[in-house]
């Protein structure tokens, strides 16, 4: 039976399992600055140190989890170097706990092992962009998956509806695409489990009735409503061939760029082939069409582009969409050829794991160029800097809304009363300074007095126009 349990031949992908988040833990602590200070990742764990309260980032519910580690640990009196340590290292744990219960709770090793699969498979930048709700969808549908797939005989006890319905919302609330990703579980499911059709009939209508109705409930943000927007206007732009940036970037990162996506073919075609020659045909055409159907959804969307790391994360979930059915169907392979595949797959996995590892270079970029800014702000001895968006421009520093929360942050490393933030003004057209702290997205005029003195401490006071902020490196 497909997916039945079976200890024979999965200790080496669990141990393997083991060794690859461990590796991403240290990871997480090597580069803890780079995946902290880092845009959004630097405005949302601002948030969680600085405020009260758990905050909900566009009623993405189960995203929350790193932040309730964080706000646990804060009332043991951490530095807020440890806290920004356990912020990123939260991230890893979070699917590394799930691969524990799939693995040694539910004992389903091989689903634990594709979600193992999964966290390397398409992921390289998107490791130091650590608050991008899309990598949970490398973990959550592999609980559900799980939870799923209970063999024929197996008791079926009556917690098992509500932990089903759990780990559903776990997928569907995290990001606006899981409802899509927990579909195509659940319609896997479907075709392998015909036994347990009423308990699956019943979450496919929850999931499609979150799908319809769900944003009713909980509108979509300015972000992503333009993305529903786009995604309207984007199909002609597919007769642009590789000139259409998604596409572009996804076969560029294929052969021409970098080989970063020839993994995550090489895998689905061995999935296609092995489901063709057992002739599960509906089962084959659910991964062409659930796969096939993702990337033209997101070539659509983002057909105006983005940064790399953005174009990364529109596609980390088909690592999930390709690891979970091939990792699935390897329990009815012949002894042989699972054997090849699983030391294929340990191939994959480094070679994967080595990519993350060199993409810190690239992200450590911007992070350089911050701490100059904090190192030249403070040479002039001022502590609420306003600095021309050109001249960050010229520097390297294209994306400069969240500069307030990563300048902040980094001085506030040195302690409280080193601290100092800086905010980009326009060009032209400034004529009064603001006086409070200039936090966007967050508050226009924030009084200096409310921010938590333990970490944070800035004067009152208006911000200091720098209109030349590198004349010291100047000869």
């Amino acid at each position: 039976m497909i997916g039945a349990k079976s200890d024979k031949g999965q200790g080496i992908p669990i141990l393997t399992g083991h060794i690859l988040f461990l590796g991403l833990a240290v990871l997480s602590l090597l580069h803890w600055k780079a995946r902290v200070i880092h845009v959004d990742s630097a405005y949302q764990i601002f948030k969680w140190v600085q405020l009260g309260g758990v905050e909900v980032e566009a009623y993405r519910f189960a995203a929350v989890l790193p932040q309730l580690l964080v706000k646990a640990l804060k009332p043991l009196g951490l530095s807020l170097e440890q806290l920004l340590q356990v912020a990123s290292l939260g991230h890893v744990l979070v699917p590394y706990a799930i691969f524990i219960v799939i693995a040694h709770g539910i004992k389903r090793p091989l689903i634990a092992a594709g979600t193992a699969l999964a966290a390397v498979l398409c992921t390289r930048l998107t490791f130091y962009g650590i608050v991008l709700e899309a990598n949970y969808l490398l973990c959550y549908p592999f609980l559900l998956a799980a939870l799923l797939d209970v063999p024929d005989s197996a008791d079926k006890p009556w917690w098992r509806l509500p932990t089903l319905f759990f780990a559903l919302f776990l997928v569907v609330t995290v990001h606006p695409v899981g409802v899509l990703i927990a579909l195509f579980v659940l319609a896997y499911f479907f075709l392998h489990r015909p036994e347990d059709r009423r308990t699956q009939i019943i979450l496919l209508i929850s999931a499609l009735a979150w799908g319809l109705f769900g944003r009713l409930l909980f509108p979509p943000s300015g972000y992503e409503a333009g993305l529903y927007q786009a995604t309207t206007q984007g199909a002609p732009t597919l007769l642009q061939g590789t000139e259409q940036p998604a596409l572009g970037f996804l076969i560029g990162h294929t052969w021409a760029y970098t080989t970063h996506y020839v993994p995550l073919w090489a895998l689905l075609i061995v999935l296609c082939v092995s489901l063709f020659r057992t002739k599960q045909y509906k089962t084959l055409l659910l991964v062409l069409a659930g796969t096939g159907g993702y990337v033209v959804l997101n070539v659509v969307t983002y057909h105006s582009g983005e940064t790399a790391m953005m174009m990364e994360k529109n596609f980390l979930p088909l690592a999930t969409l390709v690891a979970l059915p091939l990792l699935h169907q390897l329990a009815s392979w012949a002894s042989r050829p699972r054997t090849i595949l699983l030391f294929g797959l340990l191939v994959v996995a480094f070679l994967q794991f080595r990519g993350i590892s060199f993409a810190s270079r690239p992200a450590t970029e911007r992070l350089v160029l911050l701490e100059k800014v904090v190192e030249q702000v403070r040479a002039q001895q001022v502590r609420k800097a306003a600095v021309h968006a050109e001249e960050l421009d010229r520097a390297g520093l294209y994306i400069l809304w969240a500069l307030p929360y990563e300048t902040l942050l980094i001085s506030a490393l040195d302690g409280p009363r080193e601290c100092l933030t800086v905010v980009a003004m326009p060009d032209e057209g400034v004529d009064v300074l603001p006086k409070g702290l200039k936090f966007p997205a967050m508050n226009d005029d924030c009084p200096a007095t409310t921010l938590d003195q333990r970490y944070f401490n800035l004067p009152e006071g208006p911000y200091v126009l720098i209109s030349d902020l590198y004349r010291s490196e100047q000869p």
